[in-house]
């Protein structure tokens, strides 16, 4: 195991010059367990999963293989053992074995872990957000007592605060100074960000429908064409299993993230593409939030929109890239063709459909490196950088167009 763990830790040290460390790892080693559970050794791996990091990639691992009804990972997931991981992950794996229908309930031992973590004055986040999360699912089994206990908390109430509709009017006033007077990256984590773009994606909430990207160079200004109109391109954010945010493989949690390069290479062509994928991460929790509000306009401190990030960060949701996709869209009556559904990443326009040739992932990587004073090249890419707003619109069901920004006020 030392050996293995040596292995994937040379290979990711050759990438760090590409990307994050972190990001890298987690990759790494995601892909690496999925490959262990279906070449039958993932029981050898459980017990070396020690750190809490580990032992959340292994689960996620092993959840999305299940959620693909891998007939490997639902045998291991039927009596995988996860004695000594955090009580964070025992529910998640419970929870699983739940929805595969493994298991009929939670054990009597975990219950009781669980209900007595919760008398604690300040349990795990996460813990609270997965309950309020599968709180239906968990209710209908009889936990009422588990669901009373978290929702004690105010962070209970986090996930469904999200989901406030807001007025035309106050969309509309976000939307604007969000987009005119959000915070200067350079200030944001002492200059990490300083030479970066702003960029920012505007969605429905029924993300069935395209959303649009819009932009601010390095100099921190509109991205325009050469016509003069504001620059802009079409992207998706909705989920293949049309889940909400809060749930693994869910859509795309709005709010603010970081852009933090691209992966060392274009691999993995089938989900991703022929173009390599950028890096988005969450900010990083700070006391009541101040590293993440430091990004907003004052606007938006007391607001919602951007708590979906939050929520997601803290149940531990990971690995979010704006990609292609090596996969074509077989239905062209779909309100999103010719854009792939995904797990929870932003996908773009790519392959061939309808005899057009679709490389959008390409068009953006290029038009950041341009915006950021940098020639549009390979050797480039690795230094794109930023911001990156994601904030929901109107309830239109229809695909976010560059009108509806000239109608918010943005032009």
């Amino acid at each position: 195991m030392k050996i293995w763990k040596l292995l994937i830790f040379s290979l990711l040290f050759q990438s760090l010059a590409w990307a994050g460390k972190q990001d890298v790892l987690e990759e790494t080693l995601y892909y690496k367990y999925q490959e262990k559970i279906l070449n039958h050794s993932a029981k050898a791996i459980q017990f070396a999963a020690i750190t809490p990091f580990e032992q959340s990639l292994y689960i996620d691992a092993l959840w999305d293989l299940v959620e693909e009804d891998e007939p490997r990972a639902l045998e291991l997931l039927s009596d995988v053992n996860v004695v000594n991981y955090d009580l964070a992950q025992k529910l998640r794996v419970a929870i699983l074995q739940i929805q595969a229908k493994v298991k009929n309930g939670l054990s009597e031992s975990l219950i009781d872990d669980l209900s007595n973590h919760l008398l604690l004055p300040e349990p795990d986040t996460n813990i609270i957000y997965m309950i309020a999360s599968y709180q239906q699912l968990l209710i209908n089994l009889g936990y009422d007592n588990l669901v009373g206990l978290a929702s004690q908390f105010p962070e209970f109430n986090n996930v469904d605060a999200t989901q406030v509709v807001r007025n035309s009017d106050e969309i509309a006033r976000t939307a604007i100074d969000l987009f005119y007077h959000a915070p200067a990256a350079s200030e944001y984590q002492g200059g990490k960000y300083s030479g970066g773009i702003k960029l920012y994606m505007f969605c429905r909430p029924n993300r069935n429908y395209p959303c649009l990207f819009a932009m601010r160079d390095a100099n921190d200004e509109i991205v325009r064409n050469e016509d003069g109109t504001i620059w802009t391109q079409k992207s998706l954010a909705q989920s293949a299993r049309k889940l909400p945010y809060n749930i693994r493989n869910g859509a795309t949690p709005t709010g603010v993230w970081t852009i933090d390069s691209v992966m060392p290479a274009a691999d993995q062509t089938i989900s991703f593409g022929r173009f390599r994928r950028m890096i988005i991460n969450f900010i990083p929790k700070s006391n009541n939030e101040s590293r993440l509000k430091s990004l907003l306009p004052e606007s938006s401190h007391d607001l919602n929109w951007w708590k979906p990030t939050i929520v997601a960060r803290d149940m531990g949701r990971n690995l979010f890239r704006i990609h292609g996709t090596g996969k074509t869209n077989p239905d062209p009556k779909s309100t999103f063709y010719p854009f792939r559904q995904t797990s929870g990443c932003i996908t773009q326009r790519e392959n061939v459909h309808d005899g057009y040739d679709w490389q959008d992932q390409r068009k953006i990587l290029d038009r950041i490196m341009v915006a950021q004073g940098n020639k549009p090249v390979y050797a480039n890419e690795t230094k794109i950088k930023g911001i990156f707003y994601f904030i929901e619109i109107d309830d239109k069901n229809a695909s976010v167009e560059p009108e509806d920004l000239y109608n918010l006020g943005i032009e």
